[in-house]
């Protein structure tokens, strides 16, 4: 076999996550366009998106037995089709219903691509590479949903949406007719067998402190990325650090932006050291650290505010490490399922956190409005958000309690 082919391989796994992530956020930058369109309100249009949120957590335990049980080459090949028969749905939608339906396909070949990507790596690239790979993986997905925002909107804005998403039809096809092509190639390593059925392996794992614990840690890790950047970030610097919605825009692509860079950076001091729990624990420290400088500390300047966020972004790629532990402690047939079950965990946090968040805002709430919404001082965020404080501890305490792997285990 050709010294490239595992790297084509696995490379495709990463741009079919990054595809995913592009259309994750693709939403984003047509809310006024699909209105207006299909002649909805905000609160349908919210649901259009959130239709991939839902659909991506319930592939997650289903996507991990398939890729444990069968491989991830098949699987790849159908979630690039559900992707690109979806973008095609959605950009030919005659109405909201079939849009709704466009979406959900999306969701459903979206869902398992981190799954899918991280098991490649595992399977076709060197085992001391896993959290470099895996990284990298994370750091298409914030590729692939930078190019769902700005250069996104400006091809909305040229062209139209329905034909920016055709163009996004075409690139997953392309992705597809790759994928094709993967099946046909021999299977590098033998696939270990499961040591159980699917219910009675799914038993097995939740048993297991191991599982516990590392979804406890993921879900702890991406809460700041996930609650304060995937809403209560946009509102909080603009209304408490004054800031413009374009330059609070910019902010968050800064924090996506160390998020990127840290996944395979930190990824590669683990495998370099061949340890998991250091490089972990001390990433955690950071992304707490200086999400509570952020909030706590009055009138820090600009400057200040883009490295913190930046900073904060580089320590939550530290969440790479948590799948390589679990890919090292459920090696055997399991690697998939318990990366799955990490990923549902990590999505239910995100869905309890933003709420969460938002009723200690309103608990805190002194009246003002401003638009009809309405506007909370810097006090209660400072109360709301603090809530995320204590989960980027619990992200430090759930790294302590790491189990340990290395290059011998």
């Amino acid at each position: 076999m050709p010294r490239f082919l595992p790297w084509f391989v696995w490379g495709l796994g990463a741009c079919l996550f990054g595809y995913g992530w592009f259309h994750r956020v693709a939403p984003g930058v047509m809310v006024d366009t699909l209105m207006g369109e299909f002649q909805v309100g905000g609160a349908v249009i919210g649901n259009l998106a959130g239709v991939y949120f839902y659909t991506y957590a319930i592939t997650q335990i289903p996507a991990g037995l398939i890729v444990d049980a069968y491989g991830s080459r098949r699987i790849m090949a159908a979630s690039a089709l559900l992707c690109t028969i979806g973008a095609l749905v959605f950009s030919m939608a005659d109405g909201i219903v079939e849009s709704f339906v466009g979406r959900l396909l999306i969701g459903l070949g979206a869902g398992p691509t981190f799954v899918i990507a991280l098991n490649l790596a595992a399977v076709w690239c060197p085992r001391d590479r896993l959290a470099l790979l895996g990284g990298l993986v994370m750091s298409f997905g914030v590729a692939g949903a930078m190019l769902g925002q700005v250069p996104l909107a400006w091809g909305v804005e040229a062209f139209g949406w329905r034909s920016s998403m055709y163009t996004a039809m075409l690139v997953g096809l392309t992705l597809t007719a790759g994928t094709w092509m993967v099946l046909r190639l021999p299977r590098p390593k033998p696939r270990a067998e499961r040591p159980h059925g699917m219910a009675a392996n799914i038993k097995s794992v939740l048993r297991r402190r191991d599982i516990w614990v590392l979804t406890l840690g993921g879900a702890s890790t991406m809460a700041i990325m996930l609650a304060f950047g995937g809403l209560w970030a946009v509102p909080w610097l603009t209304q408490v650090q004054g800031f413009s919605r374009a330059d609070a825009a910019l902010l968050l692509s800064v924090n996506a932006l160390g998020w990127g860079i840290g996944s395979p950076l930190i990824g590669w001091v683990s495998d370099r050291l061949g340890r998991r729990k250091p490089p972990f624990v001390g990433a955690m420290v950071m992304s707490v650290t200086t999400f509570a400088v952020l909030l706590l500390t009055p009138d820090l300047p600009a400057a200040a505010i883009y490295v913190l966020l930046f900073l904060q972004g580089l320590g939550t790629g530290g969440i790479m490490l948590i799948f390589a532990t679990a890919h090292d402690r459920f090696a055997g047939g399991q690697e998939g399922l318990s990366a799955g079950i990490v990923n549902t965990g990590i999505m239910v946090g995100a869905a309890s956190l933003q709420p969460l968040v938002g009723w200690v805002l309103d608990r805190h709430w002194q009246g003002a409005m401003a638009g009809g919404a309405r506007v909370y001082d810097a006090a209660a965020y400072q109360s709301g958000l603090s809530v995320l404080i204590v989960c980027g501890v619990v992200a430090v305490l759930a790294g302590l309690m790491l189990p340990e792997t290395s290059r011998e285990d």
